[in-house]
């Protein structure tokens, strides 16, 4: 069975440094690390180890689907997962998930931030011989700086105040101060988005543009992936600060950078159809700008079948498995996408219903397609048993305009815009926007848009937090903003071996 492997080499990196330094030193946990003197002498030693840093990053994301947790199934636009445990999340809003206690620890990203504050460090010290050319060795150091930036744009989202770790961890004399453990208390949100920034800032100085076609291009990150990252965080942070205009006006240079130089493009639903769609959710096509991996080509994928803990699961059944599960995910009457979809004449032939789903206009089941992807496990006569092929989108090119124009709405250009929101409409045959262009109309054009191109790939739940737009969201109200309840709740476990967490005001006393 695949699942998730890696390189031997990598393997090995794993077994020399810890990857649990940020997250024990939060828990109070002490190291006992080795550090081998001859590991950072050559530029394939560093490649394994950030090839090390992006598996972490993408078993944060993908331990339980918790990116789907995250930031899909909290938006509620689209699929009714009709799963008890995620139902926790649709019919109540409630965060607290039976078994599914990593949904409420943070432990993956500061693993992954910490393995690449080390990569940072330690190849900063390495001499330049030690690498084919400075540009390589800037490389290294960017994409690094970039999977750190990117574990703390992820914490700020989905916990808001979060612990900020700055210093390497790889001894345990690092942990202990005067005979105590150190304990670091979370810091305000807007903190651990300026420490996000500015290694984004980072990675974008180091980093060089690609295109599609080379070898890593989206599955890892270059100068756009970085630029992308950083119109997301300064969106982010412009709406929790107040509607912070010098951050808009980033996130709108950020944008329009990624557009401009990326190289990537557009894909065109109207005239590409379903082989456009196939390679922009098989990944690395034309549109990508940064992606989880997922390729049993490269020994990186996963095996499909009936459990409940995959992507595929939790977003597809009919016609996928041979004996889909009763409570199979659906795409619900009742949930505010379809019914948007439906009670827009504008959306009648929009090419994303047929594309993106099974069956959207089925009074029976519909399943989310973009998981879909598959491909025959060949040493199995069972011809259901599969290998994914769907990687995971976490930046492309339609996402970046569509920031753009919110950006854009927000700063009181509604020109520029309805032209990108044009533009994004345009390639899945529906007409130009012609509503209203005060903020609460272009809000939900926005947001209407990005939930219909965006579905499934996590990103609904966080759109709703940045643009302030719960329409459909019965159990979020402004009690329960007020007090931080969009913000998931900090694992018991962690508060109860780090005293200076403090739980987020909203779930105390509800764990």
């Amino acid at each position: 069975m695949k699942k998730y492997t890696y390189s031997k080499i990598t393997v090995l990196i794993f077994g020399f440094f810890s990857l649990f330094g940020c997250t024990d030193m939060l828990d109070q946990e002490p190291l006992g690390l080795a550090t081998p003197q001859n590991f950072w002498v050559s530029q394939a030693n560093v490649e394994s180890a950030l090839a090390g840093d992006y598996a972490l990053l993408k078993e944060a994301l993908t331990k339980d689907s918790n990116f789907l947790l995250w930031g899909e199934f909290t938006g509620m636009t689209f699929m009714d997962s009709q799963f008890w445990i995620v139902d926790y999340i649709e019919g109540s809003g409630n965060y607290v998930l039976a078994y599914r206690d990593d949904s409420r620890n943070w432990k993956g990203f500061y693993r992954a931030a910490n393995w690449a504050l080390s990569i940072e460090k330690h190849v900063n010290e390495m001499p330049d011989s030690d690498f084919r050319s400075k540009a390589e060795k800037n490389r290294l150091i960017g994409e690094a700086a970039f999977v750190r930036s990117l574990s703390y744009f992820y914490l700020a989202r989905i916990w808001g105040d979060a612990p900020i770790v700055d210093e390497v961890i790889e001894t345990s004399d690092q942990l202990i101060k005067d005979g105590y453990i150190i304990t670091k208390p979370r810091e305000n949100e807007l903190k651990v988005l300026d420490f996000a920034l500015a290694a984004a800032n980072k990675a974008i100085s180091l980093l060089e543009y690609s295109s599609p076609g080379s070898p890593k291009w989206a599955i890892t990150a270059n100068k756009a992936s970085a630029e992308a990252l950083k119109a997301h965080i300064t969106l982010w942070y412009a709406s929790r600060n107040q509607g912070n205009p010098a951050m808009l006006a980033q996130a709108l240079a950020a944008a329009n950078s990624v557009i401009q130089n990326s190289n990537a493009s557009l894909i065109d639903y109207a005239n590409e159809g379903v082989d456009g769609f196939n390679d922009m959710c098989i990944g690395q096509s034309k549109t990508g700008l940064f992606e989880i991996n997922i390729s049993s080509a490269m020994n990186e994928s996963y095996r499909v079948d009936g459990g409940d803990q995959t992507m595929t699961v939790l977003t597809l059944t009919d016609p996928f498995f041979l004996n889909p599960n009763s409570i199979a995910p659906v795409i619900s009457d009742d949930f505010y996408g379809k019914d948007m979809m439906n009670s827009n004449p504008d959306r009648d032939n929009d090419k994303r219903k047929e594309l993106f789903f099974s069956d959207f206009d089925s009074n029976e089941q519909s399943s989310l397609m973009k998981y879909s992807q598959a491909t025959r496990d060949g040493q199995s006569t069972d011809p259901y048993a599969r290998f994914s092929e769907s990687n995971i989108l976490i930046f492309r090119l339609a996402d970046i305009y569509l920031l753009r124009a919110e950006a854009n709405m927000k700063l009181g250009n509604t020109t520029a815009a309805v032209s990108d929101l044009n533009t994004i409409r345009s390639k899945a045959n529906v007409p130009n926007y012609t509503g209203a262009t005060d903020s609460q109309s272009l809000t939900k054009a926005i947001f209407d848009e990005r939930a219909i191109e965006l579905v499934g790939e996590g990103q609904a739940g966080f759109d709703r937090i940045r643009m302030n737009y719960y329409a459909g969201v019965s159990w979020m109200n402004p009690s329960r903003l007020s007090h931080q309840g969009c913000f998931w709740p900090v694992d018991p476990t962690i508060i109860s071996i780090n005293p200076a967490i403090i739980q987020t005001d909203y779930w105390k006393g509800k764990l």
